[in-house]
């Protein structure tokens, strides 16, 4: 009797010890996030005409540096200009078409700004997961203070070769305020080579998909952007010649309220 005592009582501290190691691994914590290996691609637009007002009561620079990774990435020849200003693109086309290239997985994306040294204000961090062999474009705008990629303006660029004979173009609002009307702008965008509305009814902060568009080796195209159901002319850009098989981003870029300065524009990059 006694060993049979003995077994049972064995038995069941061997499966109460199954037991607690089964409800160990039930509340095991998840594998920690891995990098993936490889290099992303990205491409920085300084499109935000009210930047030095975006950051509280204290006004900063306008010009402003980006870092990836603890790395700068915006920096110019030597001698030259280190920031970024309104306008401008960086890198510029080159042997990427203007992509810098940065390690892949998450990343901190820092903007940062100074007088005396360009890094020492850091403005705004941001945390993005880069996609290894994927191409993005960070449009900085006045919507930068936003916390969706969508309205700040940071995208994925879907790179596919068009058919031959064709372009890809996409088309990017990122004005905010009109001064006329004092409300943002809904605008359809003019094509005098096809003598119709290529874009209707955008809304700030719209980024269209790329689109294929017939190239013509003959004839450059000249744009107008203007408010739904008008005839006015918000912004041109003109003499624009778009090439085959390439791909191209057209955005829409100033402060609505300025009538001379960072006014309304129309400008455009090449993507491959």
């Amino acid at each position: 009797m006694r060993k049979n005592i003995m077994a049972v009582t064995a038995t069941a501290l061997v499966m109460t010890f199954i037991a607690l190691v089964s409800c160990n691994r039930d509340y095991e914590a998840a594998a920690p996030y891995q990098t993936p290996a490889g290099t992303a691609y990205l491409r920085v637009v300084h499109a935000a005409p009210n930047f030095s007002t975006l950051f509280g009561s204290v006004r900063v620079r306008d010009s402003i540096n980006i870092l990836v990774g603890g790395t700068k990435i915006s920096g110019f020849l030597s001698g030259g200009n280190p920031y970024m200003s309104y306008g401008s693109i960086y890198p510029l086309g080159s042997t990427l078409y203007g992509y810098v290239s940065v390690p892949a997985g998450e990343q901190e994306i820092k903007l940062t700004t100074g007088v005396t040294n360009p890094d020492s204000i850091t403005l705004k961090t941001f945390s993005k997961v880069l996609a290894p062999d994927t191409y993005y474009s960070f449009l900085i705008t006045d919507s930068i203070n936003s916390q969706r990629d969508a309205a700040q303006i940071f995208v994925k660029d879907s790179l596919t070769t068009p058919t031959i004979g064709y372009f890809n173009l996409r088309f990017i609002h990122a004005v905010l305020e009109d001064a006329t009307v004092k409300t943002v702008d809904t605008i359809d965008v003019f094509s005098t080579r096809n003598n119709r509305n290529i874009y209707s009814k955008i809304t700030p902060g719209t980024v269209t998909t790329f689109s294929q568009f017939a190239y013509n080796s003959q004839l450059n195209d000249t744009l107008y952007v203007r408010r739904v159901r008008s005839t006015t002319n918000l912004a041109t850009l003109n003499n624009v010649a778009f090439g085959n098989q390439r791909t191209y981003t057209l955005y829409f870029q100033g402060d609505g309220t300025l009538t001379t300065g960072k006014v309304k524009s129309l400008a455009t990059y090449v993507h491959k």
